[in-house]
């Protein structure tokens, strides 16, 4: 946060007098700040504009404020300061004198900071607009009818901890650009170290984003499945088999009741699994599939590559082959490569899949925002965690995501991070994917927390069945209608989904099987459940008392 050309002699006359009270030389607040005694004087002497790094260490360093350094007589407020449970602090955003209502709202987060609410807003401010130091091209700015970022509201939400939500003029985005809205908004986050809960897009920018080809509904009456969550498998292993003998694996898993078979996120093309063989007897197990279970099945090719090109090569590819569905590595390929395939997939009616552990892990975004984005990027299918795992803050996160991906014209939620009301203009609703390692066991849980415009991801349970993937489908389908046929009689799925599924289990034998050999409630991602020893005899570990290495013995 540096200081314009005018603010340098207030900046001087105000260390001057802090330095004098204190009674601080330029050597003695050199060693306490860190700052060199050469830069000190050029400050005190107003011939340098200070970077923020140094303008922090000064402040800290005399324990005073930013403010009270660069600004004469104290703070000019820009913003408020509020008590974290203050019931009223979103109401401000309604005030006309503070933002348009074409303009893109955002919070930011700063946390382990000393940072008043004041100085926060003005350093991200500063950061949005490139400020740091002044330019003599400003001068030629006609500032009455040029565009800025002005932060809205600042507060203290916790112990060094501040929220500061900014408002960004619609002009500053180029329409359509996920890219551009992303660009835009966490050029505030450089240097800063904040991070951004959410993003309120508003009805002028928003309707030039796709969203979703098909999305909830879309899928629904695609695959002529209603009234239930779907199921989708991952097929796995992930190395090893060939493309005939994968092909197979999803044609057991879908003939089985998965109603969405998935390449793994690690899959590209290896010598060994060579994408355009995998995909063309994939197609055809697919099209095996859907004859002998009557159902449309999908599978979602993964088509990340190196380039976009590479890209759009393989989904027109997996297209042409009838797969139905393709998927991406959202976080691997960026905004530009979720965009390109999205539009690709619209014009020939394929199934979008953000999918992978990565999907929702975008740098200083929180993942419910880089949800909603994906939502209106044009992903159909996007993977999110499980609210069965984790502390209660964890499963409200997990709810914030699914409703950023579900909701009609959401409400605010700050519980699940969505700080603003976001209208959606008819973008239609995603699939959250929710996973892992779900198994039967889970269902009732999954479905009383989140409903049914979910897909339950449970492809361990399904390929680890002790009787092979094909009962492991067939196993978890029986006990997902045995649950939708319950909850249609009017029994309560979070008390009575033990009895439920132990009396679906009377009549299906690989259900049976698999409450048995799943452990009631064990979830089967982190910690790999089978007797196989991993391969540990040439590996070596440092003994830290004795500071010497040693093999690892694989036979205790």
């Amino acid at each position: 946060m540096a200081t314009k050309k005018d603010e340098l002699p207030q900046l001087a006359q105000n260390m001057r007098r802090i330095m004098g009270e204190m009674g601080f030389n330029a050597s003695d607040l050199s060693k306490k700040s860190g700052v060199s005694v050469a830069s000190l004087s050029r400050i005190l002497g107003g011939q340098v504009n200070p970077g923020i790094n140094h303008i922090s260490a000064i402040s800290k360093a005399l324990e005073v404020s930013i403010d009270s350094l660069v600004l004469p007589n104290g703070v000019h407020a820009v913003t408020q300061k509020y008590t974290p449970d203050d019931s009223t602090t979103k109401q401000h955003h309604e005030e006309a004198s503070l933002r348009s209502e074409t303009d893109i709202l955002v919070s930011f987060i700063l946390e382990d900071t000393d940072y008043t609410p004041n100085e926060a807003a003005r350093l991200l401010a500063n950061a949005a607009t490139a400020s740091w130091v002044h330019s003599w091209t400003q001068d030629l700015v006609d500032t009455e009818n040029a565009s800025y970022p002005k932060p809205t509201i600042a507060m203290q939400v916790g112990h060094r901890k501040i929220s500061v939500d900014v408002a960004f003029p619609e002009s500053l985005f180029e329409e359509g650009s996920i890219v551009s809205l992303i660009s835009v908004i966490t050029a505030s986050c450089t240097s800063t170290g904040a991070r951004v809960d959410d993003i309120r897009i508003p009805p002028v920018l928003l309707r030039t984003y796709s969203g979703p080809s098909f999305g909830v509904q879309g899928l629904r009456d695609k695959t002529q499945k209603y009234g239930r969550p779907l199921l989708s498998a991952t097929m796995r292993p992930i190395t090893g088999l060939s493309p005939r003998m994968f092909a197979n694996a999803v044609f057991e898993t879908l003939k089985g009741g998965v109603d969405i078979t998935c390449d793994p996120t690690l899959l590209h093309s290896v010598p060994s699994n060579n994408w355009r063989d995998r995909f063309n007897y994939v197609s055809e197990a697919v099209s095996d599939a859907q004859y002998y279970s009557d159902e449309l099945k999908l599978h979602a090719a993964n088509v990340t590559a190196s380039t976009v090109e590479e890209m759009l090569l393989r989904a027109e590819y997996a297209a042409e082959h009838g797969t139905h569905a393709v998927m991406v590595d959202s976080g691997a390929v960026g905004w530009s490569g979720v965009q390109s395939l999205a539009k690709f997939c619209q014009e020939n009616k394929l199934t979008l899949c953000a999918l992978g552990g990565r999907a929702l892990h975008n740098g200083p975004l929180s993942q419910q925002l880089v949800a909603k984005l994906l939502r209106f990027a044009g992903a159909d299918i996007v993977s999110v965690g499980s609210p069965l795992r984790g502390t209660a803050m964890a499963r409200r996160n997990v709810k914030g995501i699914t409703r950023s991906l579900e909701a009609h014209n959401m409400p605010a939620f700050p519980e699940g991070l969505i700080m603003f009301d976001q209208p959606t203009c008819g973008i239609q609703a995603s699939w959250p994917a929710c996973g892992g390692g779900h198994n039967a066991w889970h269902f009732p849980q999954l479905i009383d927390a989140l409903g049914n415009d979910i897909i339950i991801q449970c492809g361990g349970s399904t390929m680890g069945h002790p009787w092979g993937s094909l009962s492991g489908a067939t196993a978890n389908r029986v006990a997902l209608e045995a649950l939708i046929q319950a909850r249609i009689a009017g029994k309560n799925l979070a008390a009575d989904g033990r009895n439920i599924l132990q009396d679906a289990a009377k009549n299906s034998p690989e259900l049976k099987e698999a409450l048995q050999y799943w452990k009631e409630g064990a979830f089967l991602f982190g910690v790999i459940s089978n007797n196989d020893k991993a391969n540990l005899d040439g590996v070596i570990i440092k003994d830290k008392k004795k500071t010497k290495l040693k093999s690892i013995d694989t036979e205790d």
